[in-house]
């Protein structure tokens, strides 16, 4: 466990000492239940906020991505709603034409290793346009 030092207001600190003694707690215990509430709440909030994003993204591209014959009718199908499909790392994400990172296709519901059977093999970056490898 890493320790951080942490400064307190007296009435804050005298606050948590009564709260921690009531439950034979220390101030650590209350500090470290806290911060992991706030982050479970956090990412939550976080993932709700994405699916409101993802859920009409998912139906907008759902007949292209089902439709398309190959990786080349994919990024055209795809592009003239103004996104395109990129490999970066190990993986295929969704970018608006600008630039701007989307979503993974995973987040799509359609992971890289997916597509890439549908297609008959992975999708190359090749500057604007996409090529099929192989």
């Amino acid at each position: 466990m890493k320790e951080i030092v942490l400064g307190l207001t007296p009435e804050l600190a005298d606050a948590l000492q009564h709260l921690g003694g009531r439950d034979e707690l220390t101030i650590g215990d209350l500090v470290r239940e806290a911060l992991h509430n706030d982050l479970r709440r956090r990412k939550h909030a976080r993932a709700r906020r994405l699916e409101k994003i993802l859920a009409p993204l998912r139906v907008q591209l759902e007949d292209d991505v089902r439709d398309a014959l190959d990786w080349q009718d994919l990024q055209r199908r795809v592009r003239r709603k103004g996104y395109q499909f990129l490999r970066r790392g190990g993986g295929l994400s969704l970018y608006a034409l600008n630039g701007d990172h989307i979503c993974s296709a995973a987040d799509l519901g359609h992971p890289h290793a997916q597509l890439m059977r549908q297609f008959g093999g992975p999708i190359a970056n090749t500057g604007p346009n996409l090529r099929m490898v192989g």
